[in-house]
């Protein structure tokens, strides 16, 4: 692999991976009360898939954070997006579903919306710390990210979830994507991945009753003090967070080492996966709303789960069709007018 493109096939492949798991991961929610199965398969990847999600856009944000003038437009289309998805979600929950104590607050945020928003303070510190050695940064947010569990931040401005998983967004920062894609090719590396990724499996397998009482630690969003940890001493909070970050670490470069360089079918999904991301939450709430799943059972009584998963999967990679990235690509060109106007008009 000697070319910039066969690199970046790697790492579009592996968001593909990624948001399709980001998908079934929260179809996977709704049952984690009632199999076994679905604890096992939430609790596996959200090891890693959001972490190492996160990592790539920090791996791409240079050109935003290292130019200028800085980007702002760039800001201003995450956090209109923001607002946009938190509009929808209002509208339907509240009025279409019928939830009428689930409020229109922007300033408190637990659902999918967060991402868009933590994007847009991560490109900001990014651009704050830009000239700063990662010697410094990323200790320093790892340090952060361990001791912003024991504060009650939660929810508000997603102000724990932007903590919680900036050093993965920051050490993207500074890695280089070729470096890391040569890294990568290790055969060596290969197979103690591919090794690492089974026997982590296998443990989850073997003990999931016990580790899925920590499944609030990842989420990023929770204290510490409202997960069970299974360690009585001080400081478990922090301890058990530095070893998920390990864990998560592991599973990403094993994820990344796999994942074949090839341009394929699928390539085009990570490339439009912010679009997936955008839409397929409000998809997820009419499927449930109209109990869609009573309809496969009475069809297929022991297979309609893995159905139900398999539904998702296809409708993650529908929602990478060009009319769903066109849309906010809309949005995208909306912003940068307006800004183009009102520094045009500063500028007078």
């Amino acid at each position: 692999m000697n070319t910039s493109k066969q690199r970046i096939f790697v790492f579009d492949n592996v968001k593909a991976l990624l948001i399709i798991l980001v998908v079934l991961g929260h179809a996977a929610d709704y049952y984690t009360d009632y199999f076994e199965s679905m604890r096992i398969f939430f609790f596996y990847i959200y090891l890693f898939h959001m972490p190492l999600f996160i990592f790539l856009a920090g791996l791409f944000s240079k050109s935003i954070i290292l130019k200028d003038p800085f980007r702002i437009e760039k800001i201003a289309n995450f956090l209109i997006l923001y607002f946009i998805m938190e509009i929808i979600f209002y509208l339907l929950i509240h009025y279409w579903l019928g939830r009428e104590n689930y409020v229109f607050n922007p300033f408190v945020e637990n659902s999918v919306p967060w991402f868009m928003f933590a994007m847009a303070v991560w490109l900001c510190l990014g651009r704050l710390l830009r000239n700063l050695k990662a010697s410094i940064v990323i200790p320093s947010s790892i340090v952060l990210a361990l001791a912003i569990g024991y504060t009650n931040i939660g929810d508000v401005l997603v102000g724990s979830r932007i903590i919680s998983f900036f050093p993965f967004f920051i050490i993207g920062y500074y890695i280089k994507p070729n470096d890391l894609a040569d890294f990568l090719q290790s055969p060596k590396l290969k197979i103690v991945s591919a090794l690492s990724l089974v026997l982590i499996a296998i443990t989850i397998y073997l003990n999931i009753d016990t580790l899925y009482d920590m499944r609030n630690l990842l989420s990023g969003r929770n204290a510490y003090s409202q997960i069970r940890m299974g360690l009585d001493i001080a400081g478990s909070g922090a301890i058990m967070r530095l070893l998920t970050m390990v864990v998560t670490t592991c599973m990403s470069i094993a994820i990344l080492s796999l994942m074949t360089q090839k341009h394929t079918w699928f390539t085009v999904i990570g490339e439009r996966s912010l679009a997936i991301y955008f839409f397929h939450r409000p998809l997820l709430f009419l499927y449930h709303h109209y109990h869609v799943n009573d309809f496969l059972k009475g069809i297929f009584p022991h297979a309609w789960l893995w159905i139900y998963l398999g539904v998702f999967a296809l409708v993650a990679i529908l929602l990478a069709g060009k009319p769903f990235t066109l849309l906010l690509q809309k949005v995208e060109l909306r912003v940068e007018k307006v800004l183009k106007r009102h520094k045009k008009t500063e500028s007078h």
